[in-house]
């Protein structure tokens, strides 16, 4: 496949400065893929990091980590993968050598690289990507519903933090995409699953599981934190049971308090959970799973070129919109 010189991206230049440029078609490095973007998803964190930049990025950058395509060039060291391969990627790159990756504990690399953060992302007609953290999706799978690899790893990661689920009570307090997600699979896993959110239309999108009316909800077994709250974070704690366990999954930057004479008195546990340990594959299954219906989350697919449109609904029409991806026209 041959490409042109000069692509269209968005590049954040500056807090909430978002704009629509041209930049050069990136090269691959020998261990990476280029690959020709079809279609992103927009992410609550892609969303944050062009508001606030809480993780300090380094502008400019084209953000996005949630993206989907077709190679159209190798580097010379990549094996597995050709050019016109459908894929999907996972954003995150570990080093492989400190001292965590030793641990078997690659998804809290002390080096990592980042899609969006450390490198240009995937909000751009081409990115590049190292090829070990690009899986090839089949031919019926939509562009779309592949850029929900990272994500839905991530949530599987949720679940197994959560430990055993199975004919046990599952509180998921949040009803964005991530939400939606974890309550699914812990549906999947055996959990009665009670969901805690604001927006009546995505809490409707969520099959299998009860709503949660009155809040906090009396002994639960598992509280997943899947919003950033504070108040969301006291009701997970005051909603288990003894020896109830909370899940933090979603980001909260600043300090919050928590009751530790009740964690003492009760024998509660808080884990933490961020990124995925090796479970791109176990995602992949997923996106094919039927009986999870995940190209249901998808709700709006907006061209690219009317991006503006598309991030306003990820981020201001929650009434309406769950994920939205930015699609690319094939070239």
């Amino acid at each position: 496949m041959s490409q042109p010189a000069i692509m269209k991206a968005l590049q954040l230049q500056g807090p909430d400065q978002l704009v629509l440029t041209e930049l050069p078609v990136p090269f691959p490095k020998p261990d990476e893929v280029l690959i020709q973007t079809r279609a992103a998803t927009i992410c609550t964190s892609d969303l944050h990091d062009i508001k606030m930049n809480p993780f300090g990025i380094e502008l400019p950058k084209v953000p996005g980590h949630e993206g989907a395509g077709i190679v159209v060039q190798c580097g010379s060291a990549v094996k597995d993968i050709l050019p016109g391969m459908r894929v999907a990627v996972h954003p995150v790159v570990s080093c492989g050598t400190c001292v965590e990756c030793e641990r078997g504990f690659g998804h809290l690399c002390l080096n990592m690289g980042h899609l969006g953060i450390d490198r240009n992302g995937t909000f751009s007609e081409y990115f590049t990507h190292r090829a070990d953290r690009v899986r090839r999706i089949p031919d019926e799978m939509s562009f779309s519903l592949g850029a929900l690899l990272e994500p839905v790893a991530n949530c599987l990661q949720a679940i197994a933090r959560a430990g055993d689920i199975n004919n046990r009570v599952v509180l998921v307090v949040g009803d964005g995409p991530f939400g939606n997600i974890i309550a699914r699979l812990a549906v999947r896993e055996g959990a009665k699953v009670l969901v805690a959110g604001r927006e009546p239309f995505r809490l409707g999108m969520i099959p299998g599981v009860e709503i949660a009316g009155t809040l906090p909800v009396q002994s639960v077994d598992v509280a997943i934190l899947a919003v950033s709250s504070a108040d969301a974070v006291t009701t997970c704690m005051r909603s288990l049971r003894k020896r109830g366990r909370m899940v933090v999954f979603s980001l909260l930057k600043d300090p919050v308090p928590v009751d530790l004479f009740n964690l003492h008195i009760s024998e509660q546990e808080i884990v933490g959970c961020c990124n995925d340990e090796d479970r791109m594959d176990m995602a992949l299954q997923c996106l094919q799973d039927p009986s999870l219906n995940l190209s249901e989350l998808v709700t709006h697919e907006v061209p690219f070129d009317n991006w503006e449109e598309g991030f306003y609904l990820a981020r201001d029409r929650h009434d309406k919109a769950l994920k939205v991806a930015l699609v690319f026209d094939s070239h």
